[in-house]
């Protein structure tokens, strides 16, 4: 009875998790076709937007800027500051220098993986699956019966896909944190 119990376990949580890895294959799919554009032209609309107003104060930037180039102001308040600032540089420690620094952009690659970080719950239900049924293949093992062999094989691989998707939830969670940052830096 406590075999049947377990297995059907199994095959629930097993079936659910298919169910869901399906769904969520699909949903992917249909928005790599263009079949679902609500979420994306929300996303895209706020990058876009971001990105075009910034470029004009720079293009202000560099009016006044070149304005004050033709002064005769611009030259002595340029070369006091260029003093000014060689000496703060100078006394920048390495580390400082390092801070200061805006994060390069983040490769496709990397935009690609960050979506990977919502997984973390399907590994933990997978880690909790993995740990039930490790602790089930132990109690078999103590019974006087022996247990199918299946049932060590099927432990085997509940075992690597959940340190799979352990695998890829730190590299999404590590690939987020990188675009965040970057998003964060630019704004």
């Amino acid at each position: 009875m406590t075999y049947f119990v377990v297995m059907g376990g199994l095959a629930l949580s097993l079936s659910v998790l298919a169910g869901w890895t399906l769904w969520r294959c699909l949903r992917w799919l249909g928005g790599r076709l263009g079949l679902s554009r609500g979420r994306q032209q929300a996303r895209g609309s706020s990058g876009r937007s971001t990105r075009a107003h910034s470029r004009p104060k720079q293009e202000k930037l560099k009016l006044s800027q070149a304005e004050q180039a033709k002064s005769g102001k611009a030259s002595a308040q340029k070369a006091t500051s260029q003093k000014a600032t060689s000496q703060k540089a100078g006394e920048r420690s390495a580390s400082q220098r390092g801070r200061d620094r805006t994060p390069s952009e983040p490769w496709k690659l990397t935009r690609a993986l960050a979506p990977l970080a919502a997984t973390w719950s399907l590994a933990l239900v997978a880690g909790l699956l993995y740990g039930g049924a490790r602790l089930a293949e132990f109690g078999m093992a103590a019974r006087p019966g022996s247990a199918p062999a299946a049932y060590h094989r099927l432990v085997e691989i509940l075992g690597l896909g959940a340190a799979g998707l352990a695998a890829i939830t730190l590299i999404g969670g590590l690939a987020w944190w990188r675009c965040h940052r970057a998003d964060k830096a630019r704004n």
